[in-house]
């Protein structure tokens, strides 16, 4: 007996899954990467910080100079005289 011939609906269920699968795996590597930029977001202020705080020390260590009149012995270390302990 010849009938019509067989239509493949599994073509297009098949090509509906595969869009949905990739669809799923594009999705979760955009939430992969937005977290992973959240993360790197927080280090970079984190660094951000810690490069303030050290900028913070730098010049507050500038702003105070040492009171002593330093020179270097013969060995290369410093010896001094204080100045003014009051100052």
């Amino acid at each position: 007996m010849f009938g019509l011939p067989a239509t493949s609906s599994a073509v297009p269920s098949a090509q509906l899954g595969l869009y949905q699968f990739k669809l799923q795996q594009a999705r979760r590597d955009a939430a992969q990467a937005q977290d992973k930029v959240r993360t790197l977001e927080a280090q970079t202020n984190e660094a951000r910080q810690q490069a303030a705080q050290a900028q913070d020390k730098v010049n507050s260590l500038e702003s105070q100079p040492p009171r002593t009149q330093s020179t270097l012995n013969t060995q290369g270390q410093t010896t001094g005289q204080l100045l003014n302990v009051s100052a």
